[in-house]
């Protein structure tokens, strides 16, 4: 049985619309609706009690219905915008004061990340720092080595979805790992320990060790994936709540429910 506490945050949860059209060359567009109420009535079970709504790859940078959803309940939920570099600071403010904490990089398919190391993107890294943001990084398995250019030297606080992508293989975790701690030593990085099953074959609970002992206990957050886009067959939010329980101890699972999010989201 998961530990239960007073509060707690799902980090990562998508909340979209059955019919709003998806961006030019998405990869995907899922023929389901995923609503805010059906995410919400599977946190009393599981003791969730705040949740931070990230942004879907194919609505592209049209952030209206993660910002309407947040709007409706800022004292419960956050949100993680995908936005172009050239955004200008009138539209950063507004989506700060609508509860976004953060900027997501949906690297998944992307052929070069060198796109995300030139001046541009490093100049809008400092911006949306200054509103106390952080970059959401979601990369391709393996390939967390070839973002770390992007972000050396940045003081942008850094969170890779769903355990960096690490995957199982000893040459890809040894790399993904080396460069977690070259960033680390510069910078605040951080990791969700979420959706093992987006990589099949790693081993979450070694993966939350590499990850704890990279970024330390206070730098690690959980994350249901809800709706598990692509993954859904078989998934029981519960039990998936419960697996954190078994990659870590009971003071990590308390600050990566509730201190380290709170803490990072804003949560009081």
């Amino acid at each position: 049985m998961a530990a239960t506490l007073d509060r707690a945050v799902d980090a990562h949860a998508h909340v979209f619309s059955a019919d709003a059209p998806a961006v030019a060359g998405a990869r995907y567009r899922p023929s389901y609706g995923a609503n805010v109420n059906d995410w919400r009535r599977l946190w009393e079970g599981a003791g969730i009690t705040h949740g931070v709504v990230v942004q879907p790859s194919f609505f592209g940078t049209d952030n209206r219905e993660m910002l309407d959803t947040i709007a409706a309940d800022p004292e419960h939920l956050r949100g993680v915008a995908v936005l172009d570099p050239l955004v200008d600071a009138a539209t950063l403010e507004r989506f700060s004061s609508l509860g976004v904490r953060a900027l997501r990089l949906n690297l998944r398919g992307v052929e070069d990340y060198r796109t995300y190391a030139t001046p541009r993107w490093r100049d809008f890294y400092d911006r949306i720092a200054e509103f106390g943001w952080h970059a959401e990084v979601f990369v391709d398995l393996g390939r967390l080595p070839e973002i770390e250019p992007a972000f050396t030297g940045s003081a942008i606080p850094i969170v890779f979805d769903h355990f960096g992508s690490a995957g199982a293989e000893k040459r890809s975790l040894a790399a993904t790992f080396d460069a977690v701690s070259r960033l680390a030593s510069t910078g605040p990085v951080w990791a969700k320990m979420s959706a093992p099953y987006r990589h099949a074959g790693s081993h979450p609970r070694e993966l939350a060790a590499r990850w704890l002992d990279a970024v330390g206990p206070a730098n690690v957050l959980w994350g249901s994936d809800w709706p598990w886009t692509g993954h859904e067959a078989g998934r029981d939010y519960g039990r998936l709540r419960e697996e954190l329980d078994d990659w870590v101890d009971p003071r990590v699972v308390r600050a990566a429910l509730w201190d380290n999010a709170a803490r990072l989201y804003g949560f009081t």
